[in-house]
């Protein structure tokens, strides 16, 4: 009897063993666009401020794992360990710089000066600006950056600036109300070529998430958001 519970001890470890395998071969197989198996790491090249932790609780909320460094810390070969990049307003366009150009992780951009860093945008102080306001036009209402909103969307509960940058290339996802070639939202593809030749790595954006005015998104600010992290760790 004694060995009939131990044969029957080992059949269900190996079952069980097997079962483990296979969960985690589909676990390997669910990868993210940088195709490093860290889709749900996120590097936060920020501030350690209140306004840079809302937008953190944020990536939380979504099930990410979010990791903070200055600008000043940032190196080229750190993003290697991440499955997507996120560069808050307050981080210093001049302190990254091109750090990112051949990030093979996913890299969103809050500073929209740092696209004339990396070939994205001209280097032109003309072609960045903010305007005051309470809404951003949808131009690409079908594309997934867009998160099924269309026309005017409100973003702010309470009129605030809103950044926007004239990008070289891409598409323009929204853009300034009364300026279609302002954008607040821009993506460009993994392959595509910057101004200067450079093939891109993986995907690049530009979100407009203006310090400060975080706990002034709406709801649909905050759906664009989400859409936009989704886009950019997404294989599509």
């Amino acid at each position: 009897m004694k060995r009939l519970f131990s044969y029957l001890l080992i059949v269900v470890l190996m079952l069980a063993s097997a079962a483990c395998s296979v969960a985690t071969q589909k676990d390997a197989g669910n990868g993210n666009e940088s195709g490093n198996g860290n889709g749900k790491k996120v590097l936060f090249v920020g501030t350690d401020s209140a306004n840079d932790r809302i937008v953190m609780k944020h990536f939380k909320e979504l099930g990410f794992e979010a990791t903070l460094m200055s600008d000043k810390e940032l190196t080229p070969d750190q993003a290697a360990n991440f499955g997507l990049v996120f560069v808050s307003s307050f981080a210093g366009s001049h302190r990254v710089a091109d750090k990112l150009l051949e990030s093979t992780a996913p890299v969103i951009y809050a500073n929209g000066k740092i696209l004339g860093q990396v070939g994205l945008a001209s280097k032109d102080d003309s072609d960045y600006g903010d305007y005051s306001g309470l809404s951003i036009a949808i131009k690409e209402s079908k594309h997934a950056l867009a998160a099924g909103l269309p026309g005017s969307v409100d973003i702010y509960k309470a009129e605030a600036k809103i950044s926007y940058v004239v990008p070289q290339g891409g598409v323009i996802i929204a853009s300034a109300p009364d300026n279609d070639k302002r954008a607040v939202i821009c993506a460009f593809e993994k392959g595509q070529k910057n101004m200067n030749g450079q093939v891109l790595p993986a995907k690049r954006m530009f979100f407009n998430l203006t310090g400060g005015e975080e706990i002034n998104r709406t709801e649909n600010g905050w759906k664009l958001f989400d859409a936009a992290v989704h886009w950019a760790v997404g294989k599509s």
